[in-house]
């Protein structure tokens, strides 16, 4: 760009806006420099690497003159007062402080007002509701947004070739931390999913261990056990203990268009679309994570989200279990509490497991007649004929009784107990034919995303404030809700760190 003309267009921009000159002329003179003939066989890569990093410090210019201008015309209020009403009659200009935006760090001007003995108010940070930290809002949620996905060192390298902002890992777990201060507050009040009336309401629980450090773990009755060994971990003394994350889901049951048989959940068919046959799809998924409170506190959130979809009580009401007996017991009583009517289900894969075990006992190493005999228990199971598996399972017992004490004996005896036990909770021709789903697929697979994905990264150890604010943010993102918790959440910072500290009544802004 010819210099006269490069002159005249700063001059302009000058007559404008004080300042304003120097912006364009920065701009004039990249986009003259990439066009010249320094530039003439540049690659794209090579000049993205120069618009991306020449013009991050040119948006920074902006922000600050920006703000400087807003400083410059900032007014002088009148009867600024704190909370409890003592007044900062002395308005002081010139203080100033830093924040780290997404382009660079900007210096913020603004009026103090002051009183003798009292600490100092800044209405101006009010209105542009500055954080506490150094950085800025949106540095913060992008920093978040890496740290729940990936290990902090990662997510601080991630940040810093997005942004070109660097964040240590101290202030990322920090950020994380309190990024997560109103989850529960946020979780309580979101609207709940549209109503889907008609279709089956699903809940399911489980929890998923979590290696902590020694201060963040549960207490154990082999918490205090001395060690034996120097180089050996003795009876009750265990490495890396790990502390039981909860996740609680629910969802509504999608059945498919075909009609559910034993024969087609046993993969004898498939759907038209290609899909299995029989397979119900899980809807308006919501998932809820905790690691202090217990499994009981996330059974009762569960319900509570359950009873905001469904508060009269019109739909079915479906909860899935492993086959814990004290699982299953919470979820009753939490149903019992409430007087809602739910018809527990074990997962049908765990009674599929328990049959493959004990069939080993009654066929010889790699039988094919072993998949055979499983598989027609497992149907005569779907079909609602248990006591007749477990009559069967005893009369080859007593047929080709096994070794006492032997491998097999055991499970004989565990599978036939579990069965009996858990007869109750098997009553899947009432669940086929209802659309209901018959696995726990879709808590099962919440644990290892929610969880282990991120939780269980090799050498990682958590403290229990880090690991809850991780899990809760975990699963606000997997709920499709983390822009509008963010929203929510920098709204009751402004409250907290700014509108608090001000008389009630009084307009900071001007």
């Amino acid at each position: 760009m010819e210099a006269y003309a490069l002159g005249e267009l700063v001059a302009r921009a000058e007559a404008v806006q004080p300042g304003l000159g120097v912006l364009v002329g920065e701009l004039a003179g990249l986009a003259g420099e990439l066009t010249g003939e320094g530039f003439a066989a540049a690659s794209f890569d090579e000049i993205e690497r120069q618009v991306t990093g020449r013009g991050r410090e040119l948006l920074r210019m902006v922000a600050q003159h920006v703000l400087d201008c807003q400083a410059a015309a900032e007014p002088r209020l009148a009867g600024v007062a704190d909370a409890r009403g003592a007044a900062r009659p002395w308005a002081e200009r010139g203080h100033a402080r830093t924040v780290v935006s997404g382009a660079g760090p900007v210096v913020i001007r603004r009026m103090a007002y002051r009183a003798a003995g009292q600490g100092n108010l800044y209405p101006r940070d009010a209105v542009l509701n500055l954080p506490v930290r150094r950085y800025s809002w949106a540095v913060q949620a992008q920093a978040v947004g890496f740290a729940v996905e990936s290990s902090f060192e990662q997510a601080g390298d991630w940040l810093a070739a997005s942004t070109g902002t660097r964040v240590g890992k101290r202030q990322m777990e920090q950020i994380t931390a309190g990024a997560a201060r109103d989850a529960e507050a946020f979780c309580a009040a979101r609207a709940p999913a549209p109503p889907a009336p008609g279709l089956p309401l699903v809940i399911s629980v489980d929890g998923k261990g979590v290696a902590m450090r020694p201060e963040g773990r549960r207490a154990t009755r082999y918490q205090h056990v001395p060690g034996a060994f120097e180089k050996r971990l003795s009876t009750g003394e265990k490495r890396g203990a790990k502390r039981m994350a909860e996740v609680g889901v629910v969802f509504d049951a999608m059945p498919p268009r075909d009609p559910r048989t034993p024969e087609l959940i046993m993969g004898q068919g498939s759907g038209p679309d290609g899909a299995p046959a029989g397979q119900v799809r899980a809807a308006g998924r919501w998932y809820v994570t905790d690691i202090t409170a217990g499994r009981a506190v996330t059974i009762a959130r569960v319900f509570d989200e359950a009873a905001r979809r469904d508060p009269r009580q019109e739909r079915a009401w479906v909860a899935l279990a492993d086959g814990d007996r004290h699982q299953i017991a919470a979820i009753e009583k939490e149903a019992a509490q409430r007087g809602i009517t739910i018809t527990v289900l074990v997962d049908f894969i765990h009674v599929l497991e328990y049959l493959w075990k004990v069939g080993w006992a009654f066929h010889e190493p790699r039988d094919p007649a072993l998949e055979s005999w499983v598989t027609a228990r497992a149907l005569d199971i779907l079909h609602g004929r248990t006591d007749q598996v477990i009559a069967l399972i005893e009369a080859l017992t007593a047929q080709h009784p096994p070794r006492p004490g032997s491998e097999h004996a055991k499970l004989i005896k565990k599978t036939l107990t579990y069965l009996a036990n858990k007869q109750p909770y098997l009553d899947y021709p009432t669940a086929l034919a209802s659309g209901w789903p018959i696995a726990t697929g879709v808590i099962e697979g919440a644990c290892r995303h929610l969880i282990a994905d991120r939780m269980g990264i090799t050498g990682a150890r958590w403290g229990l404030p880090g690991a809850e604010a991780v899990l809760r943010l975990r699963a606000i993102k997997a709920n499709g809700d983390f822009d509008a918790y963010w929203t929510y959440h920098v709204e009751q910072e402004h409250q907290r760190n700014h509108l608090s500290r001000y008389q009630a009544g009084l307009t900071l802004a001007a």
